[in-house]
């Protein structure tokens, strides 16, 4: 057994030989054992009797904890911000010119695999957009490869110049009413606390498994409560009563808001609010009203979903802090939001503020009101100038993977909706949402659904690809604008199962049939041709190509979707990909067929009206 010490950094066991402390590895990105003589070390450094790495001089350092603006020098040495004052002397001196420096960014809750980048690609991205550190939930690859889906996660992130804090999927399967590649258990995550990179456990979304007191999820609560981890909500539709059940269990987080009453709700109880902007679900519009000067220290920003060409193009947090400066709230207010508060939210006591004992994670601004970043740094070492990354990646190697899709062969047959009733339940969608309405339709009984462009409703199907059943659900779907052909893609929060809509059977068991071949990814389908493929070959969910390239793709993507769907204001394949996650109301779609959130319970496509 490892001694106690190592397996808990921060711990001193008063009869080990040599003292350890827990402190930030430029390199790693996380807490590692810091021996006795690296402490002298730094005693010396900040006591001006060694030098510094880097003396910083001429800047304006917003502090976060005074609210005000500090013109003077300061050093770093290994990766940590020694001292502010005058009397450093660095190995090397950089003049910031009177420009402006704030702490690095930090996402408060977002998931790589939706950005299709792996962690590397992402982090290219990210930089560029003043992007330190995330707070990283990898349930997608979970529930596609369970603890081996951790592992790649977890690897695949290190040795870059953002710092990934994993939080430990908290329900994989999301609820019992889909078919998921893996299950997670409280036992399998249980070991991960003791990883350096864990900062808690993510996203609770399973709100009948907490009131029925299911076992192994109250094992997991009180597992990161046991391991002082903060813990996620995932409050969609919760009434006030279901989120003083979930305060009372530990959950402090919440980032499904969509109104200003429910964060206010929320608020009050005492959560961390995230405030959410990102390729499918915006939420930023509708509840910076409710922050002020009084409660900003409550709300942090977070993009949860956003894919990696949105990210490079128009940002993610930053823009979110400016927004909320263009709102009216001060600089200061706006940048705590987006660094110090979810720092102290998932409890990273180095982390969000330029000042003695933190990382030298930092942006170099000219101006504070638009926030143009002209330079990056982190742990004290460049990472990012106008416009160049300067981050050397080649020792970075992606763990391998395995083709994760196997699929029934389907035909027409399989394909066939029809009512027996006289009646047909669809799944109606709203833009930018990823709420759902649940429409009922009036057809002939014994009728085929009236799918078509006219009445701009299509057929919908969920496949499970992991290789277990092969169970197909079927529905129908409203609101996409979709005049021809189909589409597929094995992006179906939150099991991953292989998501298809169209409008023509041919075209639909082209666009399925194909995803075996490629690995997963998106395909797009008219007239019986492959309009554009993406595959995704890690898990069915990212690529392995750079960002570069994914970018490429996503734009030839986007050219395509133009062909199949009309008045496009929203992002047609993220919103597809939502419709299978039986946790958001109204109505959604599994493996298993419609599942009614009212209900809580699965009604059949043709369900006769009671």
């Amino acid at each position: 057994m490892l001694p106690v010490h190592f397996l808990f950094p921060g711990f001193i066991d008063r009869e080990a030989p040599i003292l350890y402390i827990t402190y930030n590895n430029k390199r790693k990105g996380g807490d590692f054992l810091l021996k006795k003589e690296q402490l002298t070390s730094l005693i010396d450094a900040a006591l001006c009797n060694e030098p510094c790495d880097t003396v910083f001089i001429n800047g304006q350092i917003l502090n976060v904890f005074s609210g005000e603006i500090l013109s003077t020098a300061f050093g770093v040495k290994d990766g940590q911000i020694i001292g502010f004052g005058e009397d450093y002397v660095g190995t090397s001196t950089v003049d910031l010119q009177g420009a402006y420096v704030v702490p690095g960014l930090m996402d408060a809750h977002i998931h790589i695999e939706s950005t299709l980048a792996t962690p590397k690609e992402f982090s290219k991205a990210a930089t560029a957009h003043g992007i330190t550190s995330v707070i990283m939930d990898p349930h997608e690859i979970g529930n596609v490869l369970g603890t081996k889906g951790l592992d790649f996660m977890m690897e695949a992130s290190k040795n870059l110049p953002v710092d990934f804090h994993m939080m430990l999927p908290s329900c994989v399967p999301a609820t019992i009413h889909e078919t998921s590649g893996a299950v997670l258990s409280a036992k399998d995550l249980a070991p991960y606390y003791a990883q350096e990179e864990v900062s808690g456990l993510a996203e609770v979304m399973d709100l009948m498994g907490v009131k029925e007191k299911r076992d192994d999820l109250l094992a997991k609560l009180l597992d990161a409560q046991h391991a002082k981890k903060t813990l996620d909500g995932h409050g969609a539709g919760l009434t006030p009563m279901d989120n003083n059940l979930y305060r009372v269990v530990g959950i402090s987080t919440d980032h499904e808001c969509t109104t200003l009453a429910e964060a206010k709700d929320r608020l009050e109880k005492g959560f961390y609010v995230h405030i959410r902007e990102g390729s499918v679900a915006k939420n930023f519009d509708a509840l910076i009203p409710l922050v002020n000067s009084q409660n900003h220290g409550r709300f942090t920003f977070c993009t949860d979903d956003l894919y990696i060409d949105d990210l490079y193009r128009d940002g993610s947090i930053d823009d979110m802090v400016r927004r909320a400066m263009a709102y009216g709230l001060s600089p200061v207010e706006a940048i705590r939001m987006a660094t110090l508060n979810p720092a102290t939210c998932y409890g990273l006591k180095k982390k969000g503020a330029v000042a003695p004992g933190y990382d030298a994670d930092f942006l170099v601004v000219d101006t504070l009101e638009d926030l143009r970043i002209s330079r990056v740094y982190k742990g004290g070492r460049l990472t990012f100038a106008e416009g160049v990354n300067h981050f050397s990646y080649e020792d970075h190697r992606l763990p391998p993977m395995e083709n994760t899709i196997s699929l029934p062969r389907l035909t027409k047959e399989d394909l066939v909706i029809k009512s027996t009733t006289g009646v047909l339940h669809a799944i109606e969608i709203i833009p930018n949402s990823l709420l759902t309405n649940h429409v009922i339709l009036a057809v002939d009984e014994n009728a085929l659904a009236p799918v078509g462009s006219d009445e701009d409703l299509a057929k919908l199907f969920v496949i499970e690809r992991h290789g277990n059943h092969g169970k197909v659900g079927k529905g129908l779907a409203k609101g996409f604008g979709l005049m021809d052909g189909a589409v597929a893609t094995t992006i179906a929060h939150d099991s991953h199962n292989l998501v298809a809509l169209g409008l023509k059977d041919e075209d639909l068991l082209l666009a399925m049939n194909r995803m075996e071949e490629i690995g997963g990814g998106i395909v797009l389908v008219k007239d019986q041709k492959i309009l554009f493929e993406l595959p995704l070959d890690i898990a069915g969910l990212m690529s392995s190509a750079s960002m570069e390239v994914i970018i490429a793709q996503l734009a030839s993507l986007h050219k395509a979707e133009a062909l199949l769907f009309k008045h496009l204001t929203f992002n047609p394949f993220l919103t597809l990909s939502f419709l299978t996650l039986p946790v958001i109301p109204a109505l959604k779609i599994t493996d298993q067929g419609l599942f009614d959130l009212s209900k809580q319970a699965f009604i059949a496509i043709d369900e006769a009206l009671e």
